[in-house]
C-alpha cells in the first residue's frame, strides 16, 4: 500500500484544504489539532494496537493522521513555536501516562537522558508506537520510512548527546529510502527526501556523506551552485573594487520545481536587521548592476543552498576566511522575497553565528538572534507557516536556539542575562560555568541540591560531582543509572583525567563508549591518556574512531601518527599526517611530522612538498639531515614509494635545491648536495668550489683540526677531478670559456687550500696523502689552463 504524498505534510500554499481526499487528512493540514478527536481516536487505537489482523486502508489512514497529529502537535510545542498553554491538554496527558509510562524514561537511548525541557513526550511514544504498527503491516510504504527517519531526527534532537542506536535506525532508513527514491514519480518530493537525508547525516556530524547525497541531488535537479569572484565593494568610503564572492545558481535543465511565490507567497518572512555601522554597507555592492539583484529561487532550492552551506560549514576548518567563502550563500537566503519560514529561521540563525566573530557585526547577531527566540513565542505566522518545508529546513529545539542566544550574551559580557535564561531551560553545566565566571562555584553547588531533590538525574548528580569534586557523585549516578548511563562513566573519567590519573581514567572512559559509542570529546580523552601511558594499541583505535567521527581536528590525526610510529606502522602514519594536514594546513609541527615520516618510508615527493611548506611557514628553516637523505636517496636512483618517476623527483629535488642555495648560501652541505643533482661535471665543479669557500668561511680554524682539514682536501680533490673531467665532458651549452674558468677557479681554491695547510707548523700525518693529491691534479689544471690561455 502507497499512502498519497500528501500525508507528508510538505505545507505549501499550492495544496488547498477542500482538494484533500479525506477528512483526517484535512485536519492534519489544517493544523488545528482538536483534543477531543485526538482522544477518541486513541482510545480506538489502544483498544486495537496488539490485534494482528491487517487493517483496511481507511484504518491505516486514519492511524498514520492520528500518528502525525500527534507528532506534529509534539513538534510545535518544543521546536517550531508557538507554544500555546497546555492547560487543555493536561488531562488528557495525564490519562495517556500510565499507558505509555514516563516519557523521560522510555525515551532514553545509549543512557543519555532526554532534556528537561520536552514536553508532550507522550505524544512522541505514541507516534513512535503507530508507526512502528504501520511499518510492520506496509514494509515497503515510503511515505511510512520517510516519517520514520523524520521521527529519528526528532528523537535524536532531544537528547542533547549523539547516540549510537538511533544513527544505526537512521543508516539503514536512509538506505532503504535512497533505494526507493523512484517510487515517489514527483520530482519536488524527490528533492526534498535527498535534503531530508542530508540533514539527518548532518545532525549526526557526517560531511563527507552529506556532501556526497547533496552532490547527487544537484546531479538529479541539473543545479550547479557557483561561488564567483565579482568586483565589489564592502565599505562606504571604498574607492577601488576588490573581488566579492557571490553565489550563482545554475539550471542547465528546467525541473519545472514550483517557485517560492507559488509555495510560500502568503508568508511574510522575518528580515535581516540592519547592522547601522558608519563604515560598512548592508550589502556588498558590486559594480556590475545586474550582480546586485539576487536570485529568486524556488524553495527547493533555497532549502538546498540552506543544506550546503551548513555542510560546507562542517567540513571546514573554524576561521575568518572559511566564514568569508559560506557568505554568498547565507546572503542569497537572506534577501530571498519569498521563501518557507523555517529556511529563513535558520539561514538567519546561521548568520549570528558567522557574524558573532566580527567586533562590527556582533551587536547585530545578539538582537537577531533575540528576535528568533521571539518569533517563537509569537502568534504572527500559522502552524501551516511554520511547518512548510520545514524538516528540509533543519529544526532545532526551541532550547537550542535559547543556548545560541545565551552564547552571544556571554561573548558580549552579559553573564546575569546568560544565566537567568540558562537557570530557565535548566541548562546546569551553564549555569555552572557562568557561576564560575561571577566566582560564586558554591552557588552553583547549592542550586543543584536543590534540583536533585525534586528531581534526581544522572546529569544532575554529575554535575554536583563537578561542582564539588566528590566522587560519591558519580558512584550515586552510576547506580541511579541502573548501570546504564555513558554520561555517568564519562564524568567519572573525566575526573580522574583532568587530574592526571590515566590508568583510573582509562578504564571509566572505555565504559562509556562501550555505551554511547558517538561521544567525540570522550575517544579523544582516551586516546591522550593512553598516549601518556604509553597504551599504543588503545591509543590507535581511540583516534582511529574519533577521526571517523570528527575528521577535522589535526591534533587527533597527529596524535594518531605517533601512536602508529610507536607500533612501526609507519606506511599509515604517513596516510593519517597526510589526512592531518588537511585539516590545517598552516600548522609547521604537522608538516615536520609528515616530512619525517614521508622521509622514513620513501615517500621522497612528499617529503620535499612538506619542506617546501615549511619553508614557507618559517623563515629561515634547515633541515640538513632530510636534505641529505631525500638528496643522496634520489641522486642514487632509488625508487619512491608513490613510484614516481626519476626524472619527476630529480627536477622536484634540483628545485629545492636551488632555493635552499638562495637562502642558505653559506652553509656548505646545501651545496655538496646540490652538487650531487648538478647534471653534469661541470655543474658539479661549480657547486663544488662554493662549499669550499662557504667551509672555509664558516670554519675558520679549519687548518688547526685535522678532521676540519681532512674534509677541506676532499672537497678540493672532488671539486678538481669534476673540473678536469669538465674538459671531455661537457654539455653542448657549456663553452669553452665556461670550462677555463672553472678550472681557474678550482685552481686557486686548490692554492688557498694548500698553502693554508702548508703555513701550518703542525702537519697531520692523514692528510698527506691527500694533499699530495690535490697537488697533483693543481698543476695539471694549471696546465690547463695556462694552454688554453696561450691558445
Amino acid at each position: 500500500m502507497q499512502f498519497h504524498l500528501n500525508y507528508l505534510c510538505n505545507f505549501n500554499d499550492r495544496v488547498k484544504l477542500e482538494d484533500l481526499p479525506s477528512e483526517s487528512l484535512k485536519r492534519v493540514w489544517s493544523g488545528k489539532w482538536c483534543t477531543e478527536k485526538l482522544e477518541h481516536s486513541l482510545k480506538h487505537w489502544w483498544n486495537q494496537k496488539d490485534d494482528a489482523n491487517q487493517l483496511t486502508v481507511e484504518e491505516s489512514e486514519e492511524l498514520l493522521c492520528v500518528a502525525l497529529e500527534l507528532l506534529l502537535a509534539f513538534i510545535q510545542q518544543n521546536f517550531t513555536g508557538p507554544f500555546c498553554e497546555l492547560t487543555e491538554l493536561e488531562g488528557f496527558v495525564k490519562e495517556l501516562q500510565p499507558l505509555v509510562g514516563d516519557f523521560f524514561v522510555e525515551l532514553k537511548e545509549n543512557g543519555e537522558e532526554i532534556n528537561p525541557n520536552v514536553v508532550l513526550g507522550e505524544f512522541l511514544l505514541i507516534s513512535r508506537a503507530i508507526l512502528n504498527k504501520l511499518l510492520s503491516l506496509h514494509k515497503d510504504c515510503v511515505v511510512l520510512h520517510w516519517w520514520h527517519l523524520r521521527y529519528i531526527c526528532i528523537h535524536q534532537h532531544i537528547i542533547d548527546e549523539l547516540t549510537s542506536n538511533l544513527y544505526e535506525q537512521l543508516k539503514i532508513e536512509a538506505d532503504w529510502l535512497l533505494t526507493h527514491l523512484d517510487q515517489l514519480n514527483n520530482r519536488e518530493y524527490e528533492a526534498l527526501l535527498y535534503l531530508e537525508i542530508a540533514n539527518s547525516y548532518l545532525q549526526y556530524h557526517r560531511g563527507e556523506k552529506a556532501s556526497e547525497i547533496l552532490d547527487k541531488l544537484c546531479q538529479h535537479l541539473s543545479v550547479n551552485l557557483v561561488v564567483k569572484g565579482l568586483l565589489g565593494v564592502r565599505t562606504k568610503f571604498q574607492q577601488k573594487p576588490l573581488p566579492q564572492l557571490c553565489l550563482k545558481v545554475q539550471q542547465t535543465q528546467d525541473q519545472n520545481l514550483p517557485k517560492a511565490q507559488e509555495t510560500n507567497g502568503e508568508t511574510s518572512l522575518p528580515k535581516l536587521l540592519l547592522h547601522e555601522d558608519d563604515t560598512r554597507l548592508e550589502r556588498i555592492r558590486f559594480i556590475e548592476e545586474k550582480d546586485n539583484e539576487v536570485m529568486t529561487l524556488p524553495s527547493v532550492l533555497q532549502a538546498l543552498v540552506l543544506s550546503k552551506v551548513r555542510q560546507l560549514k562542517r567540513c571546514q576548518p573554524k576561521d575568518r576566511l572559511a566564514d568569508e567563502e559560506l557568505e554568498p550563500y547565507t546572503h542569497t537566503l537572506l534577501y530571498q522575497q519569498h521563501g518557507p519560514l523555517q529556511v529563513r529561521q535558520s539561514a538567519l540563525l546561521l548568520n549570528c553565528v558567522q557574524e558573532s566573530n566580527h567586533r562590527r557585526t556582533v551587536e547585530r547577531s545578539w538582537k537577531q538572534c533575540e528576535e528568533a527566540v521571539k518569533l517563537l513565542c509569537e502568534h504572527n505566522y500559522s502552524t501551516k507557516e511554520r511547518f512548510s518545508y520545514a524538516f528540509a529546513g533543519f529544526l532545532q529545539p526551541k532550547w537550542q536556539i535559547q543556548l545560541q542566544l545565551c552564547e552571544l550574551l556571554l561573548s558580549l559580557g552579559m553573564v546575569k542575562t546568560a544565566l537567568d535564561i540558562y537557570l530557565k531551560i535548566q541548562a546546569w553545566e551553564q549555569v555552572i560555568d557562568c557561576y564560575t565566571r561571577l566566582e560564586l562555584r558554591h552557588k552553583a553547588a547549592e542550586i543543584i541540591e536543590q534540583e536533585l531533590k525534586k528531581t534526581p538525574t544522572v546529569l544532575l548528580y554529575c554535575l554536583l560531582g563537578d561542582a564539588t569534586d566528590s566522587l560519591d557523585c558519580y558512584e550515586k549516578a552510576w547506580e541511579f543509572s541502573k548501570h546504564t548511563s555513558g554520561k555517568a562513566q564519562a564524568h567519572w573519567g573525566n575526573y580522574y583525567f583532568f587530574h592526571k590519573q590515566y590508568e583510573e581514567a582509562i578504564e571509566h572512559l572505555q565504559k562509556s563508549v562501550e555505551i554511547n559509542s558517538l561521544q567525540e570529546k570522550i575517544w579523544l580523552r582516551l586516546g591522550y591518556a593512553a598516549i601518556m601511558l604509553e597504551k599504543w594499541e588503545l591509543a590507535v583505535h581511540a583516534y582511529i574512531t574519533y577521526t571517523h567521527l570528527e575528521p577535522l581536528g589535526f591534533e587527533s590525526w597527529n596524535n594518531l601518527a605517533k601512536a602508529l610510529i610507536k607500533l612501526g606502522d609507519k606506511q599509515r602514519a604517513h596516510k593519517v599526517l597526510a589526512e592531518s594536514l588537511k585539516c590545517n594546513y598552516n600548522n609547521w609541527k604537522v608538516w615536520e611530522n609528515f616530512m619525517v615520516v614521508s622521509v622514513d618510508t620513501g615517500n621522497f615527493e612528499d617529503a620535499m612538498n612538506a619542506y617546501n611548506r615549511l619553508s614557507e611557514l618559517k623563515t629561515h628553516y634547515l633541515d640538513l639531515e632530510v636534505l641529505c637523505i631525500t638528496t643522496t636517496a634520489i641522486a642514487e636512483g632509488k625508487p619512491d614509494a608513490k613510484g614516481q618517476t626519476q626524472e619527476r623527483l630529480l627536477k622536484k629535488a634540483t628545485n629545492l635545491m636551488g632555493h635552499q642555495c638562495v637562502k642558505h648560501g653559506s652553509e656548505p652541505k646545501i651545496w655538496e648536495l646540490a652538487a650531487l643533482l648538478a647534471p653534469t661535471p661541470l655543474k658539479k665543479a661549480d657547486k663544488l668550489v662554493k662549499a669550499f669557500r662557504a667551509y672555509t668561511a664558516k670554519e675558520l680554524v679549519w687548518v688547526t683540526k685535522q678532521p676540519f682539514a681532512q674534509k677541506a682536501l676532499e672537497l678540493c680533490l672532488e671539486m678538481s677531478q669534476k673540473s678536469l673531467e669538465a674538459i671531455t665532458n661537457h654539455s653542448e651549452d657549456e663553452s669553452e670559456v665556461m670550462i677555463t674558468s672553472q678550472l681557474n677557479s678550482a685552481r686557486l681554491a686548490d692554492q688557498a687550500c694548500i698553502r693554508a695547510i702548508e703555513k701550518e707548523p703542525t702537519k697531520f700525518p692523514e692528510n698527506l696523502e691527500l694533499l699530495e693529491n690535490v697537488k697533483t691534479l693543481l698543476e695539471e689544471m694549471t696546465a690547463h689552463v695556462k694552454q688554453r690561455m696561450g691558445a
